[in-house]
């Protein structure tokens, strides 16, 4: 009997935990409901403006020019040939130091030679407006073979000898180019020192002191002469130069722009003619000192007579004859006409 019990009691034990298991597992999932979906509301369309894709930009190129030079010329200055004596280290007597005219394409000291240095003519020639020059130089640099100088041409607008706006460049090729163009004026009027074009040792000026920005029709260009590889060709606006009716003109070739730089016009301010030095022989200061490799010229007029006296103004010359050479005497030229070929003035040795 007490078997029995025990039998049914283990039975009923496990009957309650079956049941117990059963009553422990998870209920089936409910499915939610999808939400409700908002009301669509219209919302007034901007109009957006379709950009096209745009394209790479151009690369900024420098404007082309072009000028036909007039058939006719105004003037050709004629300036000393160097050449003539640049074997024996020295130039003919038209290097005037005291009176800013410079005949020095040679080094300094050793005197070597520098034919892209040397002016030998300069044309002018204009049309309604602008002024054309041409500086055609006696050769080329020989060791680079090229125009590797400076080159300008200086105005006198006020014909009293001091120079109030000079343009120079280099750097050019074949091409009419603004690059390597500068344009100088002085602003506080000290070009020359108290005495324009004569020498005033130890004066200190700020030269030509304000860098003129070329644009529309101020304008100056440069390049090779096509025609010519020892010239140089300049196309200057006359707009820049205020229009004037007259002035006088000349021209300058540097080698070294840095050491001669435009705030110390005019060189024969800045030094006295011991510390210069001279390309002329029988100077008790040759050699060429400290005022080296350069070159410039007397000035032209535009707009006036060549007559009378103005600072700096070439001078009209009548061609003479050379002197008989003797034991005493070897004739040498000492200023070259600037109106013809020949010899305005003669000098012995």
């Amino acid at each position: 009997m007490v078997n029995k019990r025990i039998f049914w009691f283990s039975m009923l034990f496990i009957l309650i935990i079956a049941l117990s298991a059963c009553g422990e597992s998870e209920p089936p999932p409910v499915e939610e409901a999808p939400p409700a979906e908002a009301p669509i509301v219209e919302q007034p369309q901007e109009e957006v403006e379709i950009q096209p894709e745009s394209e790479p930009e151009a690369e900024v190129q420098e404007v082309m020019v072009d000028f036909t030079l007039p058939e006719e010329l105004l003037r050709t200055l004629e300036d000393s040939d160097s050449s003539l004596r640049a074997s024996e280290n020295r130039t003919l007597g038209t290097d005037k130091f005291l009176d800013n005219l410079y005949e020095r394409p040679f080094t300094s000291q050793e005197m070597i030679y520098q034919p892209e240095l040397d002016i030998i003519t300069t044309d002018f020639g204009e049309d309604d407006s602008t002024f054309f020059f041409t500086i055609h130089l006696y050769g080329q640099n020989l060791q680079e073979w090229g125009l590797t100088g400076t080159y300008g041409i200086e105005f006198d607008r006020s014909l009293n000898g001091r120079g109030d706006l000079l343009v120079l460049a280099n750097g050019f090729d074949e091409d009419w180019s603004a690059e390597g163009v500068m344009i100088y004026t002085d602003a506080n009027r000290d070009v020359g020192g108290p005495q324009p074009m004569v020498a005033d040792e130890n004066f200190s000026g700020t030269g030509y002191d304000t860098l003129v920005l070329a644009d529309g029709e101020n304008f100056a260009f440069a390049r090779r002469d096509p025609e010519d590889d020892n010239g140089v060709q300049f196309a200057i606006s006359k707009t820049i130069l205020e229009d004037p009716e007259e002035f006088l003109w000349g021209a300058w070739a540097i080698g070294d722009i840095n050491a001669f730089s435009v705030d110390k016009f005019d060189f024969n301010d800045t030094m006295g003619p011991g510390e210069a030095g001279s390309p002329l022989r029988d100077n008790p200061d040759y050699p060429i000192q400290n005022l080296y490799s350069m070159d410039n010229t007397c000035r032209l007029p535009y707009g006036f007579e060549q007559v009378g006296f103005y600072p700096g103004m070439c001078i009209i010359g009548v061609q003479a004859k050379a002197p008989k050479g003797d034991d005493s005497c070897t004739p040498y030229c000492v200023r070259p006409c600037i109106t013809h070929v020949g010899c305005c003035e003669w000098g012995c040795r």
